[in-house]
This record gives C-alpha cells, sequence and structure tokens, in this order.
C-alpha cells in the first residue's frame, strides 16, 4: 500500500532545480525542463522514476525547434535517475524539441511527455545566447566592420604537420567574387609576404623563398571587397616538423579509459550496473582514426545491445568511413540520425575547371568555370538485432487454449505460439548528389529495410515456462510448464504444434522509401531554396509473400476479368510483381499504400491526386539572410500513409505552413523572432474531426554585454479549432454532448540573468517566470456544465550562484509552482483544484590540495505548504566527490538519497512499513530513492 500512496504522491510530485522548468510529473515519472539554457551549452535531460516496472534502457531524441527528424542518444542510469545529453555543438538559437523514451522488461515503453504521440507533441527547450567575455566582446565589436566571404582554405590544413620543403600556402577565391584580387596583405607570424604572394585563376599562392623555422606558425590574410569594405580575416595556424625518417615521428594520440560501477535504488526497485568505456584517437598528416567503445553488465540476449563499438576513418577531407554503431544522415525525411549497427561511408569531392575563350578587343568572349562537386554516402547494417525470445513467463511460447485440434485418431493436438521475438531489421540507403557552381545541387536518395524472419527459430529456449489452463489439465495440474514438461504429461497420443509463422507477437515487415532533393541559391547564398520529394512502401507482413495474379484479379472488385479494377491487365502487373520481388514484396493485401496514387481521385484532379498522395512526404523552403535578417518561410506535408523504418519519429497526415523571421541589432546584442505556424490533419478522410493549429510566437533577447543583465521574453499564443460547430443532441432536442475545440492557450515566459561583482566573490542571478493559461472560446454559448479539460501553470524560480576568491562555488534555488487541474466532483460538476509546491535547493563544492581533492554536497527540500494529513514533505541529499590521484588519473564518486514524510502514512489504518504494527508515529517516514555510484578514468 505504501508503493500505491507513493504513487499519489507523486502525481503532483513537482521538483525544480534550476531556472524555469515545464515540469512533467505523473504516478510513473517526475521531470524538470531545463529551459532557458545558454547557446553551445552541453544539457542534461533527467528523469526520476517512481515505478515498480524494471527499465531496461532508455533513449533520449532531441532535434533544432522545426525540423523533421530526431537525433538519438542513449540514456543512462546515474543515482536515481534515467539521464541522457544533448550535445553542446547541437544547441543552437533556434531552440531545441526532445522527449524520451524508456523500455521496460517486458518490451513496454515509458514516453516523455506521456502521451499518445510524444513525438508529435515534443517538450521544448528555449535557447538564449551566451555571454561573451571582455576579451571576446573587444573582438566581436572589431568584427562588427567586417563582411564575411566564401574563401577556401586549400593548404596547409588547419592544425597540420608538414616538412620544411613542402609548404605551399593556397586558398580558393573561386566562390568569393565580391573580392578585390589587387588589394590584400598575406601575414606569416606577423612577417608580411605580400611581394612573394600571387593569385591566378582564383586561387592565391605562396612558397616562402625561404624555409620556415621548426615548430608552429600562423597565417593571417587580410582582404578587400571590389567596394573598399575589410573582408573578415583569415587566419589558421600550422606545424612545421624536421624531415620525417619514418611515419612514427608523425603519429599523434590521445585517448581515454573509465570503470564505472552504480547502484541504485527507486520505489523498492533496484538497479546494479558495472560498466567501462573507452576511445582512443590518432593522426597522421592525411589520415585520423577514431575507435569507442562501451561495455556493460547489462548486456543480454534477451535484450537489444547494450553494448557499443565505433571505428571512424578519416582520409584527408574527402572520405569518411565509420563502422560499427554509427548516426548516419541521408535525408531528415528517410535517415537522419537513427542508430544503425553497420558501415557509413561519406564521400565529397569536386572537380573544377574552366575555358579561356576568345578575347577580342580586350572583351571576353565564351569564357566559363565550372565546378562540379559529387556527394555520395553509403548506408548498409541492422537497426534492430535479432531476439529469439523474452526471460519470464509466456516470453517465449503461449498455449493457445481456444484452438486445440483433433487428429484423425481422435487425439488432439495442443497448437503454441512465439512470443518475445524480435526480427532483426537490415537496412540499406544510398544517396548521390552533384553540385554545380555551389548554385545548384541535386541529390537522389533510397532506404531499403526488411525484416529477416527466417533467422527467427520455432522452437525456442527449452527452459522457457508458459502457462496452461485449467481446461486442460484440470486443477490439479495448473501450473507453469517448460515445453519438454508439457510433452511428457500428454496421453492418448496427443501431441504438440508450435506455429511455423503469423505469430502474434508481430509480423516481419518490409519499407522502400525513394526520394530526391534540390537546392538552389542566389547572391552568394544569401537566397536559398530548398525541396524534397519523397514516396514510400510498406508491407507490413512479409510472411504472406508476393501477390499472386488469382489474388489481384479479385482485389478491388467481384468481377473475374483478369483485370484489376477492370481496366489495369493483371498479367501484366503480375510480370512486375515477379520481375521485382527481390527489390520489394509487392502484396496489397498487406500494403500500404496499396496504390501509391488514389486512382479514383486521379480521375476528378490528377495534379491534386498527384500532390496529396497518401504515402508521399514533401517540403519547400525559402530562406533569406540579409544584414540583421533572417526569414524562412516553409510548406511541408506528410501523407497519413508515408512511413520510413529508417525515421519512425516522423508524424504523419500533417499539413504545415510556417514563417519566421529573426531579426538582429547592435551587433547581435538584440534579438527579435516572429514566427507563425499554421498546422492541420485534414489529408486523410478517414481523420472524422481534423484539428486545425494557428501558433503565433514572439522572441525578444537582450545581451547588452559584460556585466549588464541579459533579458529574454517568450510570448505564444495557440488557437486549436476541430471544425465541430454544434452540439449533440438526441431526437427530442435534448443535450447529450459537446465536443466542439476552440481554444486559445497563452504561455508567456520571461528570465532576467544579471551578474554581479563583489570583494571576495562575484555571483550570477536568475529570475524566471512562466504562465500557461488556456480560454475556452467558446464559454459564452456552452452548457453550463461543461468540462473544460485544460489545466494550467504558474511558476516562478529565482537561482544565485556564487563563485569565491577562495575554492568554494555555491548555487541556491527558490522556485514555487501552482497548477490549476479542473476536474469533475461526486455529481459530475465541474471544479478547479489548486497544487501549490515550494522547493529550495542548495548545493556547493570546495576544492583542496590546489584543486586535487574537489568536493560536493547538496540537500532539497520540497513541499506542498499543507498543515492536515494530506501534507507531504519530501528532503533530499547528495555527496560526491573527485580526487586527482596522479597526473589524468581521476577517481569520482556520487551518492544521493531522497526521504518522504507523508502525513497520511499514520492515518489511513495500513501497515504501510510491514512492521506489524499500524499507524505507528513514524510510519510516515520512508526512503523513496537512493544510489551510489563510483568512477575510475584515465586519460592519455
Amino acid at each position: 500500500m505504501r508503493t500505491s500512496i507513493n504513487l499519489k504522491l507523486v502525481l503532483t510530485f513537482f521538483f525544480y532545480q534550476l531556472s524555469f522548468v515545464e515540469t512533467q510529473s505523473n504516478n510513473i515519472y517526475y521531470h524538470h525542463n531545463p529551459s532557458p539554457v545558454q547557446v553551445g551549452s552541453q544539457i542534461e535531460i533527467s528523469q526520476v522514476l517512481f515505478t515498480n516496472q524494471n527499465i531496461i534502457a532508455g533513449t533520449l531524441f532531441f532535434r533544432d525547434k522545426g525540423e523533421e527528424s530526431y537525433q538519438e542518444v542513449e540514456m543512462s542510469n546515474e543515482g536515481v535517475k534515467w539521464v541522457g545529453y544533448i550535445p553542446s555543438d547541437r544547441v543552437t538559437l533556434n531552440g531545441i524539441e526532445y522527449l524520451t523514451i524508456l523500455t521496460k522488461f517486458d518490451g513496454g515503453k515509458i514516453a516523455l511527455p506521456l502521451k499518445n504521440n510524444p513525438f508529435a507533441n515534443p517538450l521544448i527547450i528555449n535557447v538564449k545566447p551566451k555571454l561573451i567575455s571582455s576579451e571576446k566582446k573587444r573582438i566581436s565589436e572589431q568584427e562588427e566592420n567586417f563582411t564575411k566571404a566564401d574563401i577556401l582554405i586549400l593548404s596547409p590544413e588547419d592544425g597540420s604537420t608538414n616538412r620544411p620543403d613542402e609548404i605551399v600556402i593556397s586558398l580558393s577565391l573561386f566562390n568569393a567574387g565580391n573580392i578585390d584580387q589587387n588589394d590584400y596583405m598575406v601575414f606569416i607570424d606577423d612577417t608580411e609576404y605580400t611581394n612573394q604572394t600571387i593569385i591566378s585563376g582564383d586561387v592565391l599562392s605562396l612558397v616562402p623563398a625561404e624555409e620556415l623555422d621548426y615548430g608552429f606558425h600562423t597565417i593571417k590574410i587580410l582582404f578587400k571587397t571590389t567596394y573598399g569594405m575589410d573582408v573578415e580575416p583569415i587566419q589558421w595556424s600550422f606545424n612545421i616538423s624536421k624531415a620525417m625518417g619514418n611515419v612514427a615521428e608523425s603519429f599523434k594520440y590521445d585517448g581515454s579509459i573509465f570503470a564505472k560501477s552504480s547502484s541504485n535504488t527507486a520505489s523498492s526497485i533496484s538497479i546494479n550496473e558495472n560498466q567501462y568505456s573507452g576511445k582512443i584517437n590518432a593522426e597522421l598528416s592525411w589520415v585520423k582514426a577514431r575507435y569507442s567503445f562501451r561495455r556493460s553488465s547489462r548486456e543480454s540476449k534477451y535484450l537489444q545491445p547494450v553494448n557499443r563499438n565505433t571505428f571512424n576513418l578519416q582520409l584527408t577531407d574527402y572520405l569518411k568511413i565509420n563502422n560499427g554503431d554509427v548516426y548516419p544522415s541521408i535525408s531528415p525525411f528517410i535517415l537522419d540520425g537513427k542508430k544503425v549497427n553497420g558501415n557509413h561511408l561519406d564521400f565529397n569531392a569536386f572537380y573544377k575547371f574552366g575555358f579561356d575563350g576568345f578575347n577580342i578587343f580586350g572583351i571576353d568572349l565564351f569564357s566559363f568555370d565550372l565546378k562540379i562537386g559529387m556527394e555520395l554516402q553509403s548506408v548498409s547494417g541492422t537497426i534492430s538485432n535479432a531476439i529469439q525470445y523474452q526471460k519470464g513467463l509466456d516470453r517465449a511460447y503461449e498455449l493457445l487454449s481456444n484452438d486445440i485440434r483433433y487428429g484423425d485418431f481422435g487425439n488432439r493436438i495442443y497448437v503454441f505460439d512465439r512470443n518475445g521475438y524480435t526480427f532483426p531489421r537490415e537496412i540499406s540507403a544510398r544517396r548521390l548528389a552533384f553540385s554545380f557552381n555551389d548554385i545548384f545541387k541535386i541529390g537522389i536518395h533510397y532506404l531499403k529495410a526488411k525484416d529477416d524472419f527466417e533467422v527467427i527459430r520455432t522452437k525456442a529456449s527449452e527452459s522457457s515456462l508458459f502457462t496452461v489452463d485449467t481446461s486442460i489439465f484440470g486443477d490439479s495440474l495448473a501450473q507453469p510448464f517448460t515445453l519438454s514438461q508439457f510433452i511428457d504429461s500428454l496421453a492418448n497420443g496427443d501431441t504438440v504444434k508450435i506455429k511455423e509463422k503469423n505469430w502474434n507477437n508481430g509480423t516481419p515487415q518490409e519499407n522502400l522509401v525513394l526520394g530526391f532533393d534540390f537546392e538552389g541559391s542566389l547572391d552568394n547564398r544569401k537566397i536559398l531554396f530548398q525541396m524534397g520529394w519523397n514516396l514510400s512502401l510498406t508491407n507490413y507482413n512479409i510472411w504472406a509473400g508476393a501477390a499472386s495474379k488469382d489474388s489481384l484479379d479479385v482485389l478491388m472488385d467481384s468481377t473475374v476479368d483478369n483485370k484489376l479494377l477492370g481496366t489495369y491487365d493483371i498479367s501484366e502487373i503480375g510480370n512486375f510483381i515477379d520481375t521485382y520481388k527481390d527489390i520489394f514484396t509487392i502484396n496489397p493485401l498487406h500494403m500500404v499504400p496499396i496504390l501509391p496514387i488514389d486512382p479514383i481521385a486521379a480521375e476528378e484532379n490528377s495534379i491534386r491526386a498527384a500532390i496529396n498522395m497518401p504515402s508521399s512526404a514533401f517540403y519547400m523552403r525559402l530562406k533569406g539572410s540579409y544584414s540583421f535578417n533572417n526569414l524562412l518561410v516553409e510548406y511541408k506535408q506528410l501523407g497519413p500513409e508515408y512511413n520510413s523504418f529508417g525515421n519512425p519519429y516522423l508524424t504523419n497526415n500533417i499539413r504545415e505552413f510556417t514563417v519566421n523571421d529573426r531579426l538582429s541589432l547592435f551587433g547581435r546584442r538584440l534579438m527579435f523572432l516572429v514566427g507563425y505556424k499554421f498546422r492541420d490533419n485534414k489529408l486523410s478522410e478517414l481523420v472524422a474531426n481534423p484539428i486545425t493549429t494557428k501558433t503565433i510566437s514572439f522572441n525578444t533577447t537582450l545581451v547588452p554585454g559584460v556585466g549588464a543583465p541579459s533579458i529574454i521574453l517568450n510570448i505564444q499564443t495557440i488557437g486549436k479549432t476541430n471544425g465541430i460547430d454544434s452540439i449533440e443532441t438526441d431526437q427530442y432536442g435534448n443535450f447529450l454532448s459537446d465536443s466542439r475545440e476552440n481554444s486559445q492557450a497563452l504561455n508567456i515566459m520571461g528570465s532576467i540573468n544579471f551578474p554581479s561583482n563583489f570583494k571576495n566573490f562575484t555571483t550570477t542571478s536568475s529570475i524566471n517566470l512562466n504562465s500557461i493559461t488556456y480560454e475556452d472560446n467558446l464559454s459564452n454559448v456552452r452548457n453550463s456544465d461543461y468540462f473544460f479539460q485544460k489545466a494550467e501553470t504558474k511558476t516562478i524560480s529565482a537561482t544565485v550562484s556564487a563563485r569565491f576568491n577562495f575554492p568554494l562555488k555555491t548555487t541556491s534555488t527558490f522556485n514555487n509552482t501552482k497548477v490549476i487541474i479542473p476536474f469533475l466532483d461526486q455529481e459530475n460538476r465541474p471544479q478547479m483544484q489548486t497544487d501549490t509546491w515550494t522547493s529550495i535547493i542548495t548545493s556547493m563544492q570546495y576544492s583542496f590540495f590546489e584543486n586535487k581533492i574537489r568536493t560536493r554536497a547538496g540537500i532539497d527540500f520540497t513541499t506542498n505548504g499543507k498543515k492536515d494529513n494530506s501534507s507531504i514533505n519530501l528532503y533530499g541529499a547528495k555527496l560526491g566527490g573527485d580526487w586527482d590521484i596522479i597526473d589524468k588519473l581521476t577517481l569520482s564518486f556520487n551518492s544521493s538519497m531522497r526521504v518522504n514524510n507523508n502525513s497520511i502514512y499514520d492515518s489511513d489504518d495500513i501497515d504501510n512499513d510491514n512492521d506489524g504494527i499500524i499507524d505507528e508515529k513514524s510510519e510516515n517516514w520512508s526512503i523513496n530513492s537512493s544510489g551510489f555510484h563510483i568512477n575510475l578514468g584515465y586519460r592519455f
């Protein structure tokens, strides 16, 4: 009973740590949104569980706000929570959309947010500009006077190591048509080499007359435009070493290895894990290699692999070869960030040539320069491994008690179904693209994914147990059996049959996606037009094989005339199916769609039928970037039957139109973003009441500079309608229900951050306000007892971080959240319940022995503020530290514990702590969760 009350407690449990949070709390887990964050900073996404079901794996999905595809990151169990990290290089000013999927031991899923389609309703993290230091501010102020140019460094490569006799400094000005090739300056280590430099055919070249000294050198080249404006300086570094007698002298490497052991408990569930991981990087002057691995004690033949291996090889800038667990990106609609265990090849090269033409009277005729680029990507491997059966009761076999058959002699045949399996899903994808002068680019791509059902054995483990219905052996033998035990118990010639296919736990599937993409640019890529189109075919049961001619004849009509729909010749279609059966298994009984274009819709309007193909997905996008302005206009549409196994998180049956404009002023210190998005799901006729959503967004960010407060204000209104304009009544006109949707949501978020300097310490403080309110636009015409099911929240939080002159850092946070939840009382009358939660958190870090030992500690307190027997208080503590044993060898540990004080436990007439005494005074105390993990790491 204690667990059930804990679940009720967590249903309204709101616990915050830093800045504004969008809380996700229910009877399964608690999560806080880290928004807002600074651009370029790593984001931790954590999820505290309060469920009695074991979680075996977690995956974090994230993407830039408004993008089609999600990237995947594995989550790990740390302390009392599952944690995933969004890499810093993916955190841009566009904002982040994210969600998590936790996989249970029985194969079930837990989504964050807890909705039927979390991929269509991700959580949002607002991203603010990063505060710059005084030195960076000075540099940025200088750069305000510079214009940018598309100049390509050819040699030597940045950071490369070269021999003194092979130094050739070279730049390509091919894409920088506004450069004045007669006005430039070249410096090496502040020494001018302009007189030794030449520009010929849009290529700048410099071979120093004297050999440069050994060591690092810096190149700086200054250009002006044809209008006399300064171009942003081109600057990079390289190294010169002695002539190498062997390859070993140019070989460089680094890496790390870590070992971790953890033990965590939450709601009486314990998870213990031992893990070690490592990586090594190595490079020569023209090749780079990296190998990383992870080994975990959670690896099991009953689950998808937890261990990871990745090998990356890069040859110059043209060829990349990745093997192992890779995350390739082919196209946002077919494969973009999904983990593949296999191979990924990425080849990118260009060829440039020109024709001088003729010169007549000083005029060049028929002269041209052409740059042709080619991109080739190839991916092959598996996106899910074979699982023969799961561990547990009825996780390999299921006795079909209602499907007992009889043999020729009256003997019974017991039929078994297979359970707990996962088909290995093999995938292959290719993309080939060509570009011309970086003005046009066109590419074609495809993806094929197919389940290999022959790998899964009909007969599973002999030790697997299954339940037997009492109707078979009676109550006396009603117990779990293995297959051998069950066969031994049979009599009278009874036998066993295991179904060979069409198992109820899932059918093997196949997916084929074809598409193309196009990009055109104008005005030195300041204007971009992009579009892409894709078509998918999916067979949801390839056990059935390819369709036969006879089945096609009566597929869509009842007339046996050797024609489909009385028009298309069955023989020709049958020959087509046989010819391409190795590419895709065509069987209209299990295919989506049956035909790419609806023939009935095509008869009415062929153009509209082609655009609205149910299994197509396309987008058109226009981007403009001029001076301080960035404009985006986009239309995208995903049909209701579009599906890609390489990107299964796309939301189909949507049509979306977006306009965004971002204006930057005062050196990007002040930014405004105004956006409008229209979205509906009217593409399918099967949607009875399509939802239309109109979103208007306004965002402003002010970052004046070092020492000044930064301010963020986000305002968003979301209007939602479903097209229903009348209530439901019976035949006598009496009111039955009101299904009309016409609501307006208003989301306001404000944040102010300000630094302060004192004599002995500096502080950074932030105050964050958030309000989510809803308005029913039909409230004045609704029935008085209409139940408007929209919960509202209001949050205020404050954080103060301090850094002292001595090695001490502290952080303190105060948070107050009010949640207004509508509910129906016992008489079905709408009521409002207001829950208010307050939390206080403080943490510190102190260093000893010149930062060789670092200790961390923290406490937190959360309460609902009530004084009666419904009061709930939560107390938490954390303790950790790092010890640099020797140079680059570090030992770390972290521990945490959370305790609940629930007043109802000592007055509910239940023995909650199972000590034989009911409602003793101490029964209201319980340990909610605890964890400890230790980590030893070495970097070399």
